[in-house]
């Protein structure tokens, strides 16, 4: 009985120091800022995190669900900043998704919108 007390005091201890690892990965800043609102098409789309990161899927959608084509490559090395070119984008409001990886391999999402007037 002692042993499971400590097999699960010992998981429990891997778990949470696991979660903690990874906290505080986030967006600082991104091209267009979240929120924002455009008088013109963004030329580019960026996006720089808090620490280094793999991208694996970035996925821009205009408010029927249009996914945009802008050569997004899912990222073979970790970096803190990505971007991208983007095609004039017609008025409308757009979401940008994003799946990551950290350093020890965790899945990760974040998204982030802007509107083109």
């Amino acid at each position: 009985m002692k042993t499971l007390i400590k097999s699960v005091a010992v998981l429990g201890l891997l778990f949470s120091s696991i979660a903690m690892a990874h906290e505080g990965i986030e967006i600082e800043s991104s091209v267009p800022a979240d929120n924002a609102m455009l008088m013109e098409s963004p030329s580019e789309l960026a996006v720089s995190f808090s620490k280094e990161v793999r991208l694996i899927k970035v996925v821009l959608k205009n408010q029927q669900g249009d996914e945009v084509d802008f050569d997004f490559t899912p990222s073979k090395e970790a970096a803190a900043h990505f971007s991208w070119s983007l095609p004039n984008l017609s008025p409308a409001h757009y979401q940008v998704k994003l799946i990551m990886l950290g350093a020890d391999g965790h899945k990760m999402k974040e998204s982030f919108s802007f509107m083109v007037h």
